[in-house]
């Protein structure tokens, strides 16, 4: 049997701001062509992690592997190629076209300038995305949700080998956040390994194949959708009354907050 290669490792990792904890010993397998979503309550340490797994953030104890690899051993164009990171913010204040902003996902990949090959890459990854049509417009002319799909195709245009993204529906209309879920759904089948922070627990519980459920900088529970969004354990993580049910479609765990 062949033994799925780990594409991000942990081991007993601390992480914080300004000496102040917020991981702590974090200890992580995820394999490659995994779908796992990273849930808990605000402050709890999920960009955090995210920000680790991506290296934007130094552990201040620990180990991180990408590809069994230690990411000291790694160049930062040669990671950029293995992982594509969509974080929360994003601040563009030169006026970029949208096209150039997605082209920009290139760059690990081009010498002195782009080739044909590379223009075709950011045209698909913004026709997946649905934001070809914005590839004349200036970065700073489309809305929230718009940008957020600008900055998903960016990352697309990479190639990874992971895609990292925090909140990936944040600013989107229920149409688009379906779109992009399904986009990932489809791109993880073809094997990208993805791991996603979001807040939205029906639809992270009907996409991911594994949720993380985080609080207090601590894993609470790694799991399946049902074995993570169980009510005790949504309850007194959250803090609040819920009624969970089977969704009549996906057959996921469908969350129902209660008034006490």
């Amino acid at each position: 049997m062949k033994i799925k290669m780990q594409a991000i490792e942990l081991k007993e990792v601390f992480a914080g701001y300004d000496n102040v904890p917020v991981l702590k010993d974090i200890s992580l397998k995820v394999g490659a062509g995994e779908f796992l979503g990273i849930i808990g309550p605000n402050g709890t340490g999920k960009s955090t992690l995210l920000r680790i797994m991506s290296s934007t953030l130094d552990i201040s104890k620990g180990e991180l592997l990408i590809n069994e690899k230690s990411i000291y051993d790694y160049k930062r164009k040669e990671l950029a190629k293995i992982e594509g990171v969509v974080s929360q913010q994003s601040f563009f204040s030169l006026p970029f076209k949208c096209f150039d902003i997605v082209l920009m996902g290139r760059f690990p990949y081009v010498g002195w300038r782009e080739k044909r090959e590379d223009y075709e890459i950011a045209i698909r990854a913004m026709k997946l995305t649905e934001t070809y049509e914005l590839k004349d417009r200036l970065i700073q002319e489309v809305s929230g949700g718009e940008l957020q799909r600008i900055r998903i195709a960016r990352a697309l245009s990479q190639e990874p080998k992971i895609l990292l993204i925090d909140e990936p529906t944040a600013h989107l209309d229920i149409y688009h956040e379906i779109g992009i879920f399904e986009i990932l759904k489809s791109l993880n089948k073809e094997g990208l390994t993805v791991i996603i922070t979001s807040h939205d627990l029906n639809t992270i519980g009907a996409y991911a194949k594994n949720l993380l459920l985080l609080n207090n900088g601590k894993i609470v529970k790694l799991g399946t959708p049902d074995e993570v969004l169980e009510k005790s354990l949504i309850e007194e993580v959250y803090h609040a009354h819920v009624v969970i049910k089977e969704h009549p479609i996906t057959h996921t765990p469908l969350i129902i907050p209660i008034a006490e």
